[in-house]
């Protein structure tokens, strides 16, 4: 898509302000555009500002459950024997340490 270079301004200056990047902002406008039911922009605006972050004490613990998932995909990747019954303990502990650190994508 072609843009001028103030619209291009315009687009980050507007999702700056809701502290999404241009990308989520430009999803939500279509997405609201294609469907009047849906409300994409109004849930961005009101969420504008916050921000959930993990504190700067979890970052060890961040970083540590970051590499559990890389050695897992790795491991199922090569086809290496896991027992089913340990994965799915390490996959319920996953779940609840991203649920503690406030990722809601898993449900």
């Amino acid at each position: 898509m072609r843009l001028t270079v103030a619209d291009r301004d315009a687009i980050r200056h507007r999702a700056h302000v809701l502290s999404v990047k241009p990308s989520a902002w430009a999803r939500a406008v279509m997405l609201d555009a294609l469907d009047s039911r849906s409300s994409k922009v109004a849930q961005l605006e009101s969420n504008a500002g916050v921000k959930e972050t993990a504190p700067t004490s979890l970052a060890p613990a961040v970083e540590q459950l970051r590499r559990v998932g890389v050695n897992l995909n790795q491991a199922l990747r090569k086809g290496a024997a896991v027992d089913d019954g340990l994965l799915h303990a390490v996959m319920v502990a996953v779940d609840e340490v991203r649920a503690s650190l406030g990722d809601r994508t898993r449900s």
